[in-house]
């Protein structure tokens, strides 16, 4: 009997202590949680709906329009709302807009994106197309047709390479940019200007409050924020000679296919790049790659042809900007600046003589290494002037023998040649505001013990500094690195930041920023050395190895300085053609640095100079009778 009171008392506590709780949770939920359930069914009840901003133009340094925006209507496919009619839809789609089937399912597919974004597959979608899939529904899950602004290129396929592209937002953006109120469906930029400069160009979103009931229906509107516009980008570029310089660079090479190499084979001159930099602001005012491509296939969608071209043929390699994406042997072009480390280091003197000897070789060098001049005459006796007037490589030669006793004589092993070319801004980036710069190679014996299949044992040896002087060897430099060094030999020395926007400006036209050059860098070399310099390139053009692309040209009123450079390459490939010159009215104050590079084009005065002659009549128009002659000689 007790054990039975016993448990009903147990039982009963339990009870109690049953309400008890029930009761404290009752409280709770309508008494301390009443605020925070109110403010759930609230947002229950509330919908955003964004409206993207008007993206920003690209603008010439003189206003002219260069990237715009223009009214579309783009059709987005929703991958996880597909369900089992996946293949069906994105068939009727292709068939509706003319879009291949391969291209939708490319797109679908690219693991940038994730099931839930609407991904667009089409843009400018015909009135017709996009009524018929409104009006079915149950046939088109997941598919829809918005308004949408896309880009537009006013100028066709100039300058591709520098613009870049927009595309919906991948994931790797979206986590960088999520902070800045980004979501899953916006547009950004992807390379060039359009990446640089994204956080400017985008603008930002508008926002609308709907309210809706239980069904999602919309039964009233709340506050709304409108799209604020992106800024524009006006640049240093100036579309005229962009224009010259992309038509001098394909018609130069198309003229150097009708030449011979020295095996008798024609030329190839596949591909090039031309830089235009103002020598006293490094401004660039223009800069051309080829191949090159349509920016417009971005926004209407790859054919098959165009995308193969542009991105699975690496032997055309369209999409890279051979300016500043790949660095090449420079040849003599680089005799300027390796002249003035010779100078700068006490190994040779503006007065000095040399001996231009028709082979060289390191004094006690057992190895039997011949370092071979252009020509096996004997030149005699030369200047530093004329050694750059007649492009004279064993001059050279010799002053890297003695950059290389300096360096093995070095107890602490400097290797100062290397060093006093990484003062120009070689094998470093120039800070340019595109993305993807390579950053070059200055050979060096650090660099050498890396590379025991080009070294023994990884050491450096006189051949390293004897080919460093001449830009041949395993020196690597990009148009642009070059550009911006005859740039400081130009300006008096300062070693500018090259740049291509000039300002950024908002909608209203008030300035947001200004970019500047950033000159304050000098390299350290006297106003006289660099006078020096630039004398004797002008030699090179009056009777060195750019005469012939410089005949008929008024030089006493556009004065033209300059260095050819022909560089070998590996076997079966031909020489790299370069011309790098400093270009303006006053000889003493140049105002352009222009830099042509051609890949197997030949000799420096052969196809590169007679661009460059073209690109300088283009600019100064009115000024030669325009004639650009053939220049077959050998010129280096």
């Amino acid at each position: 009997m007790e054990n039975a009171t016993a448990r009903l008392r147990v039982l009963a506590l339990l009870v109690v202590l049953m309400f008890l709780a029930l009761s404290t949770r009752l409280w709770f939920l309508q008494v301390l949680a009443s605020q925070a359930f109110e403010g759930e069914a609230r947002r229950n009840s509330i919908r955003y709906e964004y409206t993207d901003p008007v993206r920003g133009r690209i603008l010439d340094a003189n206003g002219k329009q260069l990237v715009i925006n223009q009214p579309s209507r783009e059709l987005q496919i929703t991958p996880d709302q597909l369900g089992n009619k996946g293949d069906a839809v994105v068939l009727d789609v292709s068939k509706l807009t003319g879009v291949p089937v391969r291209t939708i399912v490319r797109e679908l597919q690219n693991t940038r994106y994730v099931a839930s974004q609407a991904i667009p597959v089409a843009e400018f979608v015909p009135e017709k197309a996009r009524l018929f899939i409104a009006e079915h529904p149950q046939r088109f899950p997941g598919v829809q047709v918005v308004p949408t602004a896309v880009r537009s290129y006013p100028y066709g396929r100039m300058a591709a390479h520098l613009f870049g592209y927009v595309h919906l937002i991948d994931q790797e953006h979206l986590k960088q940019l999520q902070g800045e109120g980004y979501g899953p469906n916006d547009i950004v930029g992807f390379g060039g200007l359009e990446e640089s400069y994204e956080t400017y160009l985008h603008g930002k979103r508008g926002k609308q409050t709907l309210y809706v009931n239980s069904d999602g229906e919309t039964i009233g509107k709340g506050v709304a924020r409108p799209p604020t516009a992106g800024d524009d980008l006006r640049l240093t570029l100036n579309a005229h000679i962009q224009q010259v310089a992309e038509r001098s660079l394909l018609e130069g090479m198309a003229r150097a296919r009708t030449y011979h190499d020295a095996t008798g084979n024609y030329l190839r001159a596949d591909a090039g790049a031309v830089v235009v930099l103002d020598a006293k602001t490094g401004g660039v005012v223009a800069m051309a790659s080829e191949p090159g491509y349509n920016p417009e296939w971005y926004v209407k969608g790859f054919t098959p042809a165009q995308y193969n071209y542009l991105f699975k043929n690496s032997k055309v390699g369209a999409s890279l900007n051979r300016a500043i994406q790949t660095d090449y042997t420079p040849g003599s072009t680089y005799k300027p600046i390796t002249a003035l480390a010779a100078v700068k280091e006490h190994i040779a003197s503006l007065s000095g003589q040399y001996p231009c000897v028709g082979q060289y070789k390191h004094p006690n060098d057992t190895s039997g290494a011949v370092f071979n001049n252009w020509t096996d005459v004997n030149l005699g006796y030369m200047s530093i002037a004329t050694a750059l007037e007649k492009s004279c490589d064993t001059v050279f030669d010799a002053f890297g023998s003695d950059f290389y006793f300096k360096y093995a004589n070095n107890p602490l092993g400097e290797d100062v040649l290397q060093r006093d070319l990484r003062q120009w801004g070689f094998e470093q980036s120039t800070g340019i505001d595109l993305p993807g710069e390579t950053p070059g190679l200055v050979p060096d014996p650090a660099w050498a013990s890396t590379r025991p299949d080009i070294f023994e044992n990884g050491a450096w040896i006189p051949g390293g500094d004897i080919l460093t002087m001449i830009g041949s060897g395993y020196v690597q430099v990009t148009p642009l690195q070059l550009a911006r060094a005859y740039a400081a030999i130009a300006n008096g020395g300062h070693l500018c930041q090259p740049h291509l926007v000039d300002q950024i400006v908002g909608a209203d036209g008030s300035v947001v920023k200004k970019v500047t050059g950033h000159c304050d860098q000098m390299i350290p070399y006297t106003p006289l050395e660099l006078e020096y310099i630039r004398r004797a390139l002008q030699t090179v053009v009056t009777g060195g190895t750019a005469q012939c692309a410089f005949q008929g040209f008024p030089l006493s009123r556009i004065a033209v300085a300059g260095k050819t450079g022909t560089a070998e390459r590996e076997t079966g490939k031909q020489d790299t053609s370069w011309f790098a010159s400093m270009v303006g009215p006053d000889p003493a104050n140049p105002q352009y640095v222009i830099v042509t590079m051609v890949e197997q084009g030949g000799f420096g005065g052969q196809t590169a100079a007679p661009i460059t002659r073209q690109i300088i009549d283009g600019i100064y128009p009115n000024i030669g009778d325009a004639s650009h002659p053939s220049c077959t000689t050998p010129d280096r």
